[in-house]
């Protein structure tokens, strides 16, 4: 690869990786490590192994350090960038297999993805149904299934100079996606390895993890498919007022009498799924007229 390709790494506290994975990406392009706010060695050894780096002075998410590392790759004229995880869980010798599609056209975004091979079974169970959940919901939102949290992906210099992403943190993967999909781009995976017995490989707690980023997705199904979202929350209100309702009165039919606190409950959560439906219906019209629908 020539100088056309830079390849950014975000990392936070990546000392003991950081230098091997810049050394094996520096063979396929220039090497962009954007160093969030770490606390350890990680610029310094990035810089030792020949990595370009640029260091945030506080944490601000894996979002942000993707768009600083866009930033720069924009400004200073690259044709391609491709993203890679600090931690060694992604092989840099399969940078070709993801730039391929893309300096081809076939592609604009090119996702490296654990499910076409049998990288799919090394997924821990604890992680299976978390990556399943989020990745439809991403389809939800954006109507393509893919990896949707892979972190190993190649864009071309025209998918990033229409890319506006809001999100800082790690449901960036999914904005990314989205962003795209709305721009009419082309989005392509590719099989890739994964390793998952790397160093430091729990630096946030999976569940909370999971579910920030699932809170961000929802975020992105409220502005998008507002009734879609607001219509599932009303019909779970409505099913609640149904069991609540059915308690409440189960008794009363065996010849006892009615259940005032699950009556009462029953009445609120009805309450509750009109309104929610109704604002759905009213975020629909907004959203369109907003989009020029």
């Amino acid at each position: 690869m020539d100088n056309r390709t830079l390849i950014v790494i975000p990392a936070y506290n990546e000392e003991l990786t950081i230098g091997s994975v810049v050394a094996l990406a520096k063979k396929y392009g220039d090497v962009l490590v954007v160093d969030d706010g770490s606390s350890d060695r990680t610029s310094e050894i990035a810089k030792e192994a020949g990595a370009i780096v640029i260091r945030h002075e506080r944490n601000v998410g894996k979002g942000q350090a993707l768009k600083t590392g866009f930033e720069y790759a924009l400004s200073r004229g690259y044709d391609f960038v491709v993203t890679l995880d600090a931690d060694g869980q992604h092989n840099p010798d399969e940078i070709p297999l993801l730039l391929e599609p893309t300096i081809k056209g076939e592609a604009d975004l090119v996702i490296g993805s654990r499910y076409l091979n049998e990288s799919k079974k090394k997924i821990p169970v604890y992680r299976r149904f978390g990556l399943w959940v989020l990745n439809k919901s991403t389809k939800v939102v954006a109507g393509v299934d893919v990896d949707s949290q892979s972190g190993f992906r190649a864009i071309n210099r025209k998918a990033l100079e229409k890319l506006n992403l809001n999100s800082t943190d790690y449901s960036v993967e999914t904005d990314m996606v989205v962003k795209v999909r709305e721009e009419g781009l082309k989005i392509k995976e590719v099989p890739i390895s994964v390793r998952y017995d790397v160093p430091k490989k729990h630096k946030k707690n999976p569940v909370s993890h999971g579910l920030s980023v699932l809170a961000s997705i929802l975020s992105f199904i409220g502005y998008k498919r507002p009734l879609l979202l607001f219509g599932s929350l009303s019909m779970i209100s409505f099913i609640v007022a149904g069991i609540l309702g059915y308690l409440a009165l189960e008794p009363y039919y065996r010849g006892g009498n009615v259940y005032l606190t699950q009556a009462i409950g029953a009445g609120i959560f009805v309450i509750i799924g009109i309104q929610l439906f109704i604002a759905g219906l009213m975020l629909n019209v907004l959203a369109k007229m907003v989009r020029g629908d």
